[in-house]
């Protein structure tokens, strides 16, 4: 299912139609329209009703099996990386649909789609709540998995979003920032702005991330090469870095993620990713310019997965790399294309408490799913 959020109105759907069923004695033939009898009609609605249960779509299988399965590094070494599925518009969800809907759809033709044009950053809440920034098209998306639904928003009271990259929850309170207007947005659960801060000190908002054990959140300011830390409520707690190269300093930074007491941060203007400690410490870089394997050339995404293994996606080898803690290469996967698997552009990365790894795969204008695939201790 899908909706709508324009100036954080949801599209309202069709109101259902009950049905009344008039009273008459059994020995009474009451007359209805053109001389029907009231029990001629309750039959014909009651095979109107059989015939829209009929049409009826029950919920499909969100990520059903990918056969042959697609899975990192080929055989014969050990599979640590599957992919699951793909979501490329609202229709992916497979959500249930009525008999009536069916109907409808029939006669009317279907609901366009709810689609990406240019997925960025990335988030997602348990227990399955996707939030997705659409840079291109100026709105941010929200997939309830469990549920099946997919809402779009557009804008904020008679405010529109320019440029949403990046995205994070807090619990329940979604954040966004916004490259071009300067500024992160809160929204609540149902898209509608709680708060706006930060116009009078970010020059080019982009990676944001929420650290819970600080309860901060961590905002990349790309323009001025530094990070910003804000309180809940949009007060500024600290600044960390400034332009550079050396630990701590940044050069066009973009991505931010974190998990416990750790941060990363994708200093891509240079070709690497710094481990921060949460007051801003440069604990390890990881990578460099260059070519080879454990390489980076435009890293974007990051995340830690759930056994600390650091995901680093690079827009300009269109794949993703795996390091573990100490910075050594572990793998890779994806290669630049179209088909599942293969990449364009791809930027955001989030990976949730099942270690499945969601990618915006930006030029392929969709959403990619892989799995860590643990092995035994």
């Amino acid at each position: 299912m899908s909706s709508v959020v324009n100036n954080c109105v949801p599209d309202a759907s069709p109101a259902s139609r009950d049905l009344q069923i008039a009273r008459t004695p059994a020995r009474v033939k009451a007359r209805g329209p053109r001389g029907c009898t009231y029990s001629t009609l309750v039959g014909l609605f009651a095979g109107a009703f059989a015939v829209t249960a009929g049409c009826a779509r029950p919920q499909g299988i969100l990520f059903p099996p990918i056969e042959p399965p697609r899975v990192w590094p080929a055989a014969p070494d050990t599979p640590r990386i599957k992919l699951i599925g793909v979501l490329s518009d609202s229709r992916d969800l497979k959500a249930e649909r009525s008999g009536m809907e069916v109907i409808r759809a029939a006669f009317r033709g279907p609901r366009p789609p709810i689609e990406f044009s240019s997925p960025h950053g990335i988030a997602i809440r348990e227990p399955g709540v996707l939030a997705v920034a659409d840079a291109a098209g100026g709105s941010v998306h929200v997939i309830d998995l469990q549920n099946r639904l997919h809402r779009i928003v557009s804008g904020f009271g008679d405010q529109r979003f320019r440029m949403p990259v990046g995205v994070t929850w807090a619990g329940e309170r979604l954040f966004v920032t916004d490259a071009k207007r300067h500024e992160v947005i809160e929204l609540d659960a149902q898209g509608v702005c709680r708060q706006r801060f930060g116009v009078d000190m970010l020059d080019r908002p982009v990676g944001i991330v929420y650290a819970a054990a600080r309860d901060q959140l961590y905002v990349v300011d790309g323009g001025a090469h530094r990070l910003i830390v804000f309180d809940l409520d949009g007060t500024v707690v600290k600044t960390v870095g400034g332009r550079g190269t050396a630990p701590g300093e940044f050069n066009f930074p973009t991505h931010v993620g974190c998990a416990g007491n750790r941060l990363l941060v994708a200093d891509s203007g240079n070709f690497r990713v710094q481990v921060l400690d949460l007051d801003g410490t440069c604990v390890k870089a990881i990578g460099h310019k260059g070519d080879g394997a454990g390489d980076l050339s435009l890293p974007k995404g990051v995340a830690f997965d759930g056994e600390g293994h650091v995901y680093v996606v690079d827009a300009h080898f269109e794949n993703i790399q795996v390091f573990d803690q100490t910075g050594r290469l572990l793998m890779a996967f994806g290669e630049e294309g179209a088909g599942v698997g293969r990449f364009s552009l791809p930027v955001g990365l989030a990976i949730d408490n099942k270690d499945r790894i969601w990618v915006a795969d930006s030029g392929n204008r969709r959403i990619q799913v892989f799995a860590y695939m643990r092995t035994s201790s």
